[in-house]
């Protein structure tokens, strides 16, 4: 388990963050996860394609997805895909101030349209967004279809260094969360600290595979020592 501080919802790491509470936490929160990464499971899904979801909505999961993503892109020797994958309520681009219009469902509806075309740069070089695209009625369906199955070996295989982070729907709000779970070779569940009940974080994990959880990230935490006194993480 790993902890972040109480945060405006809107901060988030930029280049020039070194001893920042927030910036050390998810710097300890990527260590792990690059570990995982340069020591994959023998035959689980890759270990860089890396899901960040919660049980239930409001929990901070796309402000921790975001902040590691920023994190991991500092890194000297990785680039980072940032996917929005909450298709029913995408916050991502606005979140980060892009537009996006097209994303990940219009290149799964017709894989004509190339990747290429859909991805939004960002100020930080070594970070790029795949939006969630046009909202569709089976996005379910789609994120459980061949051709997801086939991007996500492209995106996982295409670039050595890079880490594929999915900002996920909340387990237990919507269907979609369960199918990208099952297809992510790491997953973090992010936990609202005082508020996230023991039955719903147990029912949450309950819909993923377990060894696939790299870790449980404690948000919105408060109290003395806490921003600097993480915990495990693991």
């Amino acid at each position: 388990r790993n902890r972040v501080g109480r945060e405006p919802h809107h901060v988030m790491i930029t280049p020039d963050d070194k001893r920042t509470p927030i910036a050390e936490g998810f710097r300890r929160i990527k260590r792990q996860i690059l570990a995982n990464v340069a020591h994959p499971k023998a035959g689980a899904p890759p270990a860089n394609l890396v899901l960040v979801t919660s049980a239930l909505p409001g929990e901070g999961k796309t402000f921790c997805a975001i902040n590691l993503a920023i994190s991991i892109a500092l890194e000297r020797d990785r680039t980072v895909l940032l996917v929005d994958a909450d298709v029913a309520k995408p916050s991502v681009p606005q979140a980060l101030g892009l537009k996006a219009e097209r994303g990940l469902l219009d290149v799964l509806l017709d894989r004509r349209i190339d990747l290429a075309e859909v991805l939004c740069k960002t100020d930080i070089g070594k970070l790029t967004v795949l939006p969630a695209g046009t909202a569709h009625q089976h996005a379910t369906e789609l994120l459980a279809s061949d051709a997801m199955r086939v991007l996500l070996q492209e995106l996982a295989e295409r670039y050595h260094d890079r880490i594929i982070l999915f900002d996920s729907p909340p387990l237990l709000a919507a269907s979609e969360a369960g199918v990208l779970a099952s297809q992510m070779g790491q997953i973090v569940l992010v936990v609202e600290a005082g508020k996230t009940s023991e039955a719903a974080l147990k029912a949450a994990l309950g819909r993923i595979e377990s060894s696939n959880v790299a870790g449980l990230l404690l948000n919105k935490g408060v109290g003395a020592g806490l921003r600097y006194d993480y915990g495990g993480y693991g």
